[in-house]
């Protein structure tokens, strides 16, 4: 089974460390200061935190799948679906769809006694399926290069759906939101180990890691799938799901 996390720092205190204190620590550690030193004002860090999540989970308005007429030909004939990775977004030279820091951020996970603190790239065993939540943008669509969509009505039976063809019960899905800084602050399982450094790390936080997004993408209004695999994945996966095509419509419907 291969989870695998990249982890380029890492570094524990051993108390409760707040909000304030966990901004300024962070922002250290973007802008490659001291620790000991004070953080000015306009390099502390934004952070995330889990909570904000909570609400996301269900979309609050239209879900629609921005692509080509092919494709959405395509999939309404056979369930044609492409899914996407990590890897392939972070490679993307398209100016909406290339993100080189995409499933790389910081996390912070703290109990009552304890605080972790470390920057990773992870995601590596994820498939993913971006779409936006709203009424068509024709701007962003021809930004994308797109020139169709589709309305994916019913979001858990659509992802249930992919989850049965891959044979993968993990789903995580979450609308986005766009930060400055990608720091996240959560709460780790109860009797996290938060002296090994091992991929464990990414449990620091919970799956909203995979939703922090650049403050530039935030007219994409994305709104993410993704199934979580037990082997990592480089490259897009094609395939038809047909029992998701119930799910969905045609934008001119």
């Amino acid at each position: 089974m291969s989870k695998s996390v990249l982890v380029s720092e890492y570094f524990g205190r051993q108390k409760f460390v707040p909000n304030d204190e966990i901004s300024a620590i962070t922002g250290a550690m973007i802008n490659n200061l001291m620790f000991d030193e004070p953080v000015p004002k306009e390099k502390l860090a934004e952070i995330t935190l889990e909570e904000e999540f909570d609400d996301l989970t269900e979309p609050k308005d239209q879900l629609i799948k921005m692509t080509k007429k092919k494709f959405v030909d395509s999939f309404f004939e056979n369930g044609t679906i492409r899914l996407g990775t990590f890897r392939d977004f972070a490679q993307s030279e398209n100016n909406e769809i290339g993100d080189k820091s995409e499933g790389s951020l910081i996390v912070v996970g703290r109990d009552s006694q304890m605080t972790g603190f470390a920057r990773i790239a992870s995601g590596f065993n994820n498939f993913v399926f971006c779409t936006y939540i709203g009424k068509p943008d024709p701007e962003l669509i021809q930004n994308f290069e797109y020139d169709d969509y589709y309305i994916i009505n019913d979001p858990e039976g659509f992802a249930n759906a992919i989850a049965d063809r891959l044979a993968c019960p993990t789903i995580y899905r979450s609308g986005c939101l766009y930060r400055t800084n990608k720091v996240l602050v959560g709460t780790p399982p109860p009797n996290f180990d938060f002296y090994s450094l091992s991929a464990e790390l990414r449990n620091l936080v919970n799956k909203s890691q995979y939703f922090i997004k650049p403050l530039k993408f935030k007219p994409q209004r994305e709104y993410r799938f993704i199934w979580e695999l037990d082997e990592d994945v480089d490259d897009p996966f094609v395939f038809n799901c047909p029992e998701a095509i119930k799910y969905c419509s045609r934008g001119d419907q």
